[in-house]
C-alpha cells in the first residue's frame, strides 16, 4: 500500500499481409542509420551510409531535414531500394 501509480496497455502487432518488396540487409542499415543517432535530421544521420542522404530522401519523396520518426514505413522501404540501386550500379561500373 499505497497502490502504484502504472497506467497499463496492451499493444497487438499484426504482420501485414503483403509486406512492400526491398532487400531486407538495405532496409535495416537505412533504419540503422537513421535511428542511430537521436534527434539528428535524415540529412545528417544518413551520411553513415557513405551515400548521397539528399539522394536517398529524394528517392523516397521525403524532406531531409526531417526526423526519423516521422517518416512512414513506406520512406524507408524507398530509402533501402534507392540504396540497393546505387550499390548495384556501382558495382556494375568498370
Amino acid at each position: 500500500m499505497p497502490q502504484p501509480k502504472v497506467t497499463s496497455s496492451v499493444v497487438r502487432l499484426v504482420p501485414r499481409s503483403a509486406p512492400q518488396p526491398c532487400e531486407r540487409r538495405a532496409l535495416e542499415q537505412v533504419a540503422a542509420a537513421a535511428f542511430g543517432q537521436r534527434r539528428k535530421m535524415l540529412r545528417q544521420s544518413l551520411k553513415s551510409l557513405s551515400i548521397d542522404p539528399a539522394r536517398l530522401a529524394a528517392a523516397a519523396n521525403v524532406d531531409p531535414t526531417r526526423r526519423a520518426e516521422t517518416v512512414p514505413v513506406s520512406g524507408f522501404v524507398a530509402m533501402a531500394c534507392e540504396l540497393t540501386n546505387i550499390r548495384t550500379t556501382k558495382s556494375n561500373v568498370p
